[in-house]
């Protein structure tokens, strides 16, 4: 709800290009038919990739449905020998991402703003 005017506003900052859909990249989370989640990786180079469009409708977060979703974009970074995933996070989002495997390790400038810049190593055992 916080972000509702600022992304209505700005709805090109929540676009997932077709082509990441068409390529298989976007995993979705449906439950009774309805979509209520979805996160997408872009590949990247050096070994990392970066986990994008991470979104839960708000009634269904605290249900374990991001962190399934991280789950499932892990493993397929994984499976294309990807070694290192980035995320810019949402400032509120921290704990998730930290309770996901990522840690903190610089700050990005968004449009809307300072936010923190988190990796996990996907070597890493978990």
């Amino acid at each position: 709800e916080m972000y509702r005017a600022v992304l209505l506003a700005h709805p090109d900052a929540i676009e997932v290009p077709t082509e990441y859909v068409d390529a298989g990249r976007v995993r979705v989370a449906v439950v009774g038919g309805a979509v209520v989640g979805f996160a997408t990786l872009i590949p990247g180079d050096a070994g990392a990739c970066e986990l994008d469009a991470m979104f839960v409708d708000p009634p269904w977060m605290r249900h374990g449905i991001g962190l399934r979703l991280i789950d499932d974009v892990v493993a397929m970074a994984r499976a294309e020998g990807f070694s290192r995933m980035e995320v810019t996070a949402n400032p509120q989002a921290l704990a998730f991402y930290g309770r996901a495997g990522f840690v903190t390790v610089s700050e990005a400038q968004t449009q809307f703003g300072p936010a923190p810049r988190m990796v996990r190593d996907l070597d890493a055992v978990t």
